[in-house]
């Protein structure tokens, strides 16, 4: 499940920052170049955030167990 989850994860922002870089060259669009930028900067924030935040859970977990 991870894998696939990562898998999804890894196309989806290959395909954020292509599209960044068309709409900076081609479009005069700001509003959705800001977009794309603002999903650039927050998604790897967000799954980095979920990644440690996980860990932290499991580390409780295992102190409760011993």
């Amino acid at each position: 499940m991870k894998r696939i989850f990562a898998v999804i994860l890894l196309f989806i922002l290959i395909f954020s920052l292509i599209a960044t870089v068309y709409v900076a060259i081609f479009t005069s669009n700001t509003k959705l170049l800001f977009v794309f930028l603002f999903i650039d900067i927050v998604m790897p924030v967000t799954v980095y955030a979920y990644i440690i935040i996980t860990k932290q859970i499991k580390k409780l977990e295992k102190k409760d167990d011993e």
